[in-house]
This record gives structure tokens, C-alpha cells and sequence, in this order.
């Protein structure tokens, strides 16, 4: 008999509340251990990994005095030591996500004794999340706060100036006024761009590809004058921050990364497996690519499939095909193929899709194809 898949929600297990519980209790005698697993575990299996963390972060205000800053007093004396390493690492310190809940859900009007414990909190974990709502309701006096630990020896502290302030951090409510205007947070960011630890300057491309979907100039100018720091490590950053606006063929994007959004090429001879695939299959393709440019040119090669959605409208999503180099007047052939295989993140409707060649932002040939379900 196979073992039932691991899914993310089955990190807020027995295990994890019992050591929650041991923690506290060891730090204050009078928390009821017993009673605080059992009003939680019996009733993980009916929900989901956010309502999880809800009801371990409700049964927290449940079990703790109700005096908020002696209940976090508790809290803060019972974490585990700070992370040590450069990144996180596992499932491990997914005990602290309730914990981080809980003072963003209770502690929201008491500022200082929330932003110590988030403080401490991110230290272990990551308080990203619950960051934002001290964003949105306190501005000046949270980002006077994030601008401090920019400086901060930990790097998941400095993480936290980076990741709390993404405008369009997933599993998140979004910061409109940053989506509005990222300028900010792009000042917390020129404090992070070299940031020594990779973990950080990932944070920092993320949170500018989040940006760029709102502000696309605004990021490309950045990158721009980034740019000129010329060492590896930000040509990472600049990188993985377009990767967004480069799929959508942005020129300042293109540009920077050394590709030509004018240069003149020519597809030809687009050729798929077959006119009709089923759901499960794979669809083979190959093109032929010819430049007419009089010098040697960048090619970044993407691939764009129209997808049939449930409204009977097509879609588009932008894939990565290939990077090449061609001389003037050469021409090369390509191969590829795209999975129609199922998976969670991506419902197949049938229906008429097409592919669609994409260089270096401009489109190109496009062939049509049906997909059946059967």
C-alpha cells in the first residue's frame, strides 16, 4: 500500500503542536499543554494549510494569559535559538508561522511589543507575512524600521525588509500603495543589492519582479544604474528581477540583457507533431531561425502557447525556448517540445490552442492546434 503524499498543509502536525506546547510550557508552568493539543489536533485533517496556522494561532489566544504583551513575553521566551545558516533549510521552524499570525492578528494595535516579537520571530522563521498589516496601518514608523535592519547581522532580518514589503507577495493581500508607487521600497532595496548572503538578494530580484509587473520602466531604469556595479552577483539579481518582463518583451528589459528587440530575424518552416494531441501528451515542434543582421546577434527564443480556458477565450503563457548566438546570415533549427501532461497548477480545457514563436520580445509564427480531452 503506497503512503499518502506529503502535502505542505501536514508541516502543522501531532508533532509539531506537542513541541509547540512543550516549548511554552517549559517557560511558563501554568500553560495547559494537554488541553491546548487537544482543542487543535483533532481537527487538522479537515483543513487546509492557512486554517491550520489559523487555529494554532486562535488556540495560542485561547491557552496564553489575555494580557497580549505577557502573552508574547511567553512566546518570545520560549522560541528556539536564531537560524544560524544562510538560508532556510527543510520544513523546519513552521512552528513560528502561527506564532508570527498571532501577533499580526492580535497585536496589531500595540506597535512596539509586535514589532520586537516579529523581530525576534523572523529571526527563526520568516515574518513576511505578517509584516504587512504594521505596513499598511503604521508606514512610516514600519519602514523607518525595516530601513534599521537593512544593517541587521541576521541575514533572514535583513530577508525581511526585502520579502515583507514585495507588493505582490503570494499567499498575501498585495500592498496597493506599493503597486501604486514602489519608490520605498526600492530605497530599502538599494540597501540590499549587495547584499552578502544570497538569500537576501534573491528576496530582492523577487521583490522587483513584483514590481515590474506594476512598473515595468521603473524597475528597468533601476536595474540600469545597478548595472554599472558590473559583478557577477547583480547581473544575477538583474537576471532573475526581468524574468517577467522579458516573457512579456519589454525593450529596456531586452536591452539591458543584450538582446536586440528590433533585430531583424526571419522563422520559417514551423512544424508541430501533429494537428490533434490528447491531455497526457507531449507536443513535438521545430522552426528554423535566419538572421538578416549584418553582425553577430543575441537570440533569446521563447515559445508562447494559447491556451483554450474554461470561458472559451484563449490565453497566453510565455515559455523559455533557448539562448542563442547566430551570425549574420546563418540560419539554425529548433527542436523542442511541450508537456500537455496534468498538473494541479494548470487545468487543460479542449478546445483550439496555438503555438507561437517569440525572439527577443517580437512575435513571430504560429501554428494551430486542437487538444481533446480523451
Amino acid at each position: 500500500m503506497m503512503a499518502e503524499q506529503f502535502q505542505l498543509r501536514d508541516v502543522f502536525n501531532l508533532a509539531l503542536v506537542k513541541d509547540l506546547a512543550g516549548n511554552i510550557g517549559r517557560v511558563w508552568v501554568e500553560f495547559e499543554e494537554g488541553a491546548f493539543v487537544e482543542a487543535i489536533v483533532p481537527r487538522l485533517p479537515e483543513l487546509n494549510f492557512g486554517d491550520r496556522s489559523s487555529l494554532i494561532a486562535d488556540s495560542l489566544r485561547r491557552f496564553l494569559p489575555q494580557s497580549y504583551e505577557r502573552a508574547v513575553s511567553i512566546l518570545i521566551a520560549a522560541l528556539p535559538p536564531e537560524l544560524t545558516g544562510d538560508m532556510f533549510t527543510g520544513y523546519d521552524g513552521f512552528e513560528i508561522m502561527p506564532q508570527c499570525l498571532f501577533v499580526s492578528r492580535y497585536g496589531l494595535d500595540d506597535y512596539d511589543v509586535s514589532i520586537n516579537a516579529l523581530y525576534e520571530m523572523t529571526k527563526r522563521f520568516s515574518a513576511e507575512g505578517d509584516i504587512r498589516p504594521f505596513i499598511q496601518k503604521y508606514p512610516v514608523k514600519t519602514m523607518a524600521f525595516l530601513h534599521r535592519i537593512t544593517q541587521d547581522k541576521s541575514p533572514f532580518a535583513r530577508r525581511l525588509a526585502s520579502e515583507g514589503t514585495r507588493p505582490r507577495l503570494p499567499l498575501a493581500p498585495r500592498l496597493p500603495a506599493f503597486q501604486k508607487d514602489p519608490v520605498p521600497v526600492i530605497e530599502l532595496l538599494e540597501k540590499l543589492k549587495e547584499d552578502p548572503n544570497l538569500m537576501v538578494r534573491r528576496s530582492v530580484a523577487n521583490n522587483l519582479n513584483d514590481i515590474s509587473k506594476d512598473n515595468p520602466d521603473i524597475v528597468v531604469q533601476t536595474l540600469e544604474k545597478w548595472q554599472k556595479l558590473d559583478t557577477p552577483e547583480m547581473d544575477w539579481i538583474i537576471s532573475h528581477a526581468l524574468r517577467t518582463v522579458l516573457k512579456q518583451g519589454h525593450p529596456g528589459a531586452l536591452r539591458l540583457m543584450g538582446y536586440d528587440p528590433k533585430a531583424r530575424i526571419v522563422v520559417s518552416d514551423l512544424e508541430l507533431s501533429s494537428d490533434e494531441i490528447r491531455v497526457g501528451e507531449e507536443l513535438r515542434f521545430s522552426f528554423k531561425v535566419r538572421s538578416e543582421e549584418e553582425r553577430p546577434c543575441a537570440l533569446m527564443i521563447d515559445t508562447v502557447i494559447h491556451y483554450m480556458k474554461a470561458n472559451g477565450r484563449q490565453k497566453a503563457k510565455v515559455f523559455k525556448a533557448a539562448k542563442k548566438r547566430i551570425a549574420p546570415g546563418e540560419t539554425i533549427s529548433i527542436e523542442r517540445a511541450r508537456s500537455f501532461k496534468v498538473i494541479n497548477t494548470r487545468p487543460y480545457y479542449a478546445g483550439l490552442h496555438a503555438l507561437e514563436i517569440q525572439i527577443n520580445g517580437q512575435r513571430h509564427a504560429c501554428a494551430d492546434f486542437t487538444l481533446t480531452m480523451e
